[in-house]
């Protein structure tokens, strides 16, 4: 009885620290984005968790059409809004002015179905994701 009264505690104390909880175990997404068919530049991608799902935002930057949440992001398994938004004029010009050839026409706005009222949703699961791809359109010019 003395072993068995000694071993439970132990056991409970190796169970606790040895387990992780559902919500601790994260994941990435990486991905492309295309938009009007070519490789994005110059945008943020940020998934927001929907439903059931918990966890934080998470964002990256579009550059050559790539993206890369990483853990530490803290992304849960679930299911994502998804919003694409174009990096602030500002910050566009300044990299256009330094020489940074990968960014949309000037003017580019990303069309409200994809970034304000974005309908884009993913599905991350715990571990190692496939990668996502994401087609969006920039606003048409009124001409």
């Amino acid at each position: 009885m003395d072993t068995i009264i000694h071993t439970v505690p132990v056991l409970l104390l190796l169970a606790i620290l040895g387990c992780e909880t559902s919500s601790s175990v994260t994941t990435t997404a990486t991905g492309m984005v295309m938009a009007d068919g070519e490789p994005l530049s110059g945008a943020v991608i940020t998934l927001e968790p929907m439903g059931k799902t918990t966890g934080p935002n998470g964002s990256a930057p579009v550059f050559n059409g790539r993206f890369e949440i990483g853990n530490d992001a803290k992304l849960q398994g679930g299911t994502y809004r998804v919003r694409v938004s174009m990096l602030p004029t500002e910050i566009l010009e300044s990299m256009r002015r330094s020489g940074i050839s990968e960014t949309p026409p000037p003017g580019r706005v990303v069309a409200p179905a994809f970034d304000t009222d974005s309908v884009l949703t993913c599905e991350l699961t715990r571990g190692p994701n496939d990668a996502l791809t994401f087609d969006i359109s920039f606003l048409k010019a009124n001409r």
